[in-house]
């Protein structure tokens, strides 16, 4: 059996923090791990600005609650579960990413959490692991899964390093270009097609 290892945000949904910056127009928000490679430092980023601008958890939320899947994604994902069992490795966090859980069918999601205090306010966030979607897959092929993985930035590399074969969804230029050696797709067909070309049960 085979499992597809997606990431969330610019693969199959919008930013969520992008969308916090569009709501405060606080334009700080709009800065992903396409700017700030290293997730803890873009995570102690986010939070301090939060705690400048007096935002809480519902700001957040409510962002989250306001955003579309990319066009097509949905779809895309049910063709692709026809075929393999699908999981979602992400950076997100569980306490803000249940509204586009819900618009993708509720597919499993592994992700990190928050620590909230009681006026709301975010206090701290938690990583399962420093590379927790590498740990993952690690975790599934030790079960004896194959596993392939599409993403669109630099935080989904790990995920390449150690994925049975990884691709490039949605990614800039800017990231592509720096790894040649990832198939780099613009289309959710494309990258059907280059799921099932890499399939070991697919004929």
């Amino acid at each position: 059996m085979e499992i597809v290892c997606f990431d969330m945000e610019g693969t199959l949904t919008p930013e969520i923090w992008e969308k916090v910056a569009s709501n405060t127009q606080i334009s700080g928000f709009n800065k992903t791990t396409r700017d700030i490679p290293n997730y803890a430092d873009l995570m102690d980023y986010r939070i301090k600005l939060m705690q400048e601008n007096g935002l809480k958890l519902i700001d957040i939320q409510l962002a989250a609650s306001q955003l579309e899947l990319l066009p097509g994604a949905l779809d895309f994902l049910n063709r692709v579960r026809t075929n393999f069992q699908v999981v979602i490795l992400s950076d997100t966090f569980h306490e803000i990413a249940s509204p586009l859980m819900q618009k993708l069918g509720n597919p499993l999601l592994l992700c990190h959490n928050l620590s909230i205090a009681d006026d709301g306010s975010i206090l701290e966030y938690h990583l399962r692991h420093e590379k927790a979607k590498q740990q993952a897959i690690l975790g599934f092929q030790s079960m004896g899964y194959r596993c392939l993985a599409a993403g669109d930035s630099y935080n989904d590399i790990q995920m390449f390093e150690v994925a049975d074969k990884g691709f490039f969804i949605n990614a800039p230029v800017k990231i592509s270009s720096e790894y040649p050696e990832i198939p780099s797709y613009n289309s959710y067909d494309d990258l059907e097609i280059a799921f099932k070309e890499n399939s070991h049960f697919i004929k």
